[in-house]
């Protein structure tokens, strides 16, 4: 019979073998043939076979992704592959297993082989590494946007200084202004270029990513032997991925721009660049404080008389909005001229979370429960203005946004995802009483119980709110403030031990970063934040009516402020 061409369609496998062509309609998930109409009704009626799985070409191809895996050996065509060599990393049939692995270690039946691994927990281990990987991705993405973002409105804010220079300069500043605003959006332009071909390669690794997963998802619906060898391929390119997302990552750096002008407008006549140079900085972001091993240095103490604060949030580069439940205040800082404003808020609060970059969401217990929108106008005068009330009907205590998002806790066990007008898209419940701090991390919620002495509890931010892990401590008695800094490494504030406590993102104690035993001043802690300050990352604290600003240093030996 002469070979029918088409390339859309897939030969009878078995008819093949018998040097005939007939189209498949089917295919078997078991033998791994494709079947065409006669060849799959004999194969139900073998004895040999009538229990495989049989399924339509679509139905196959959905229900197992790994289906153009090979079961036949490289070198030996007429071979099936019967044996895995764990040294090479590679499946053979029985002929290379005796004349190139002899020597081999470990070298075992591939059916074996295939069922241990798909009866385990390694599809979804692997799974899980490839989703944080990709997780990874789209993290990287958000902060390149974020920085692009940031970078677009520095050039705007440079653009605009520029103009308001040239309205009182002559005729001959303005030929300049054009020469200077050329170059300005020239360098917006190659920098947005490069911006969006970063983005482009972290989505074209992203969908390899989308890929590999898609393979390991419904295991049990997919050949054991395809799983395996498709499990093993991932496996062995893994490394290579990580190493690949690890040169893009390093590849990108935080872009900032700024005006270095002369501000004696007599000399610019006599100046080739009256505007001033343009300077492009660009900052490492693999520059990485070690949060683990620095050293916290005080910096200053912000006071306000009579207050308890209760919550901190750093604002800008150089203010600090800090809650007081005495007085139903909320207050500004400058981390160097100490007061700056207050606002008088509707009830009693207890908690709040940015929403914006000058904007903040206040979780109110009493009188009436509620949460109230504050925003900030940092101008020569700063001052706070309340844009909006949401009642509620339970009472908050922890308050964190996630994208427009926010997650409220209360005393009934529930964790509450609602949105700027009060709807409740979700909720996850959790044990019940008072929930104090809460935090979100990329894709966790990390939150404070007093429960049994004090608990910190780290769940996925789903639906589910699936448990990761619990923290207690020895040296922790109700823990209130709980923060992440910018690597995952959480704080917890002990406020009966009057101390600091820090663990990394796996759950595991560091160290006891502060506490009242190294100063005395760390008396009633209660609330706690890590936070980049320009390119500073600091550490707030609140202690009675203060709040307490420390930086992060690195040093060679260890703190006299920690404690293991």
């Amino acid at each position: 019979m002469a070979h029918v061409e088409n390339s859309n369609k897939k030969s009878c496998d078995i008819c093949q073998r018998m040097n005939s062509v007939e189209l498949a309609t089917s295919r078997c998930i078991d033998c791994c043939d494709d079947l065409c109409e006669k060849c799959a009704n004999c194969h139900h009626a073998n004895r040999l076979s009538m229990e495989h799985r049989v399924l339509s070409l679509d139905d196959a191809e959905t229900a197992d992704c790994c289906s153009n895996m090979t079961f036949f050996c490289e070198k030996h065509a007429d071979r099936k592959l019967e044996v895995y060599c764990f040294d090479h990393e590679q499946a053979c049939c029985l002929m290379c297993a005796t004349t190139e692995h002899r020597k081999c270690e470990k070298v075992e039946n591939l059916e074996e082989c295939a069922k241990q691994a798909s009866d385990s927990n390694e599809v979804k281990k692997l799974r899980e590494l490839l989703e944080n990987l990709k997780g990874e991705c789209t993290d990287d993405t958000a902060n390149i946007t974020k920085s692009k973002e940031k970078f677009h409105v520095q050039v705007n804010d440079v653009r605009s200084h520029i103009r308001s220079i040239k309205q009182s300069m002559v005729e001959f500043l303005n030929e300049k202004e054009a020469e200077f605003i050329e170059q300005l959006e020239r360098v917006e332009r190659d920098k947005n270029t490069q911006f969006v071909d970063k983005i482009g390669m972290l989505s074209d690794f992203q969908e390899n990513l989308d890929n590999d997963i898609a393979k390991l998802k419904n295991p049990n619906d997919k050949n054991k032997m395809s799983l395996f060898l498709a499990m093993k391929e991932i496996q062995k390119n893994y490394k290579s991925l990580k190493e690949n997302l690890g040169a893009v990552q390093s590849s990108y750096k935080s872009v900032d721009i700024k005006l270095e002008d002369d501000a004696i407008l007599t000399k610019v006549l006599q100046e080739p660049k009256p505007f001033g140079e343009l300077v492009v900085e660009e900052t490492d972001t693999n520059s990485k404080t070690d949060y683990l091993n620095s050293t916290l240095v005080l910096e200053s103490v912000l006071v306000k008389s009579g207050c308890r604060l209760t919550d901190v949030e750093a604002i800008r580069d150089d203010h600090v909005l800090a809650i007081c439940d005495n007085h139903n205040l909320l207050d500004l800082f400058h981390i160097n001229e100490c007061h700056v404003a207050s606002s008088k808020l509707s009830g009693k609060p207890w908690a709040m979370t940015k929403t914006g970059e000058l904007s903040v969401a206040v979780t109110i217990r009493s009188p009436r429960s509620s949460i109230e929108f504050v925003d900030l106008a940092m101008d020569k005068s700063p001052f706070l203005t309340t844009t909006k009330i949401l009642n509620l009907s339970f009472k908050p205590n922890g308050i964190a946004c996630d994208n427009g998002t926010l997650i409220v806790s209360s005393t009934d066990g529930l964790l509450r995802h609602i949105d700027d007008n009060g709807t409740i898209l979700h909720t996850v419940t959790v044990k019940k009483g008072y929930v104090y701090g809460l935090c979100l991390y990329s894709r966790r919620i990390i939150y404070s119980h007093h429960i049994e002495n004090g608990k910190v509890y780290v769940l996925h931010d789903d639906k589910l709110g699936t448990q990761e892990f619990t923290f207690e401590h020895e040296h922790l008695s109700y823990p209130l403030g709980v923060s992440c800094d910018p690597d995952g490494n959480i704080y917890i504030v002990g406020c009966s031990t009057n101390n600091v406590l820090q663990m990394n993102m796996n759950g595991e104690f560091v160290r006891q970063i502060l506490s009242k035993d190294k100063d005395k001043a760390i008396d009633n802690p209660m609330a706690v934040r890590v936070a980049v300050m320009g390119s500073r990352p600091r550490l707030l604290l609140t202690c009675q009516n203060e709040v307490r600003l420390y930086n992060f240093e690195s040093c060679g030996s260890k703190s006299q402020t920690e404690e293991k």
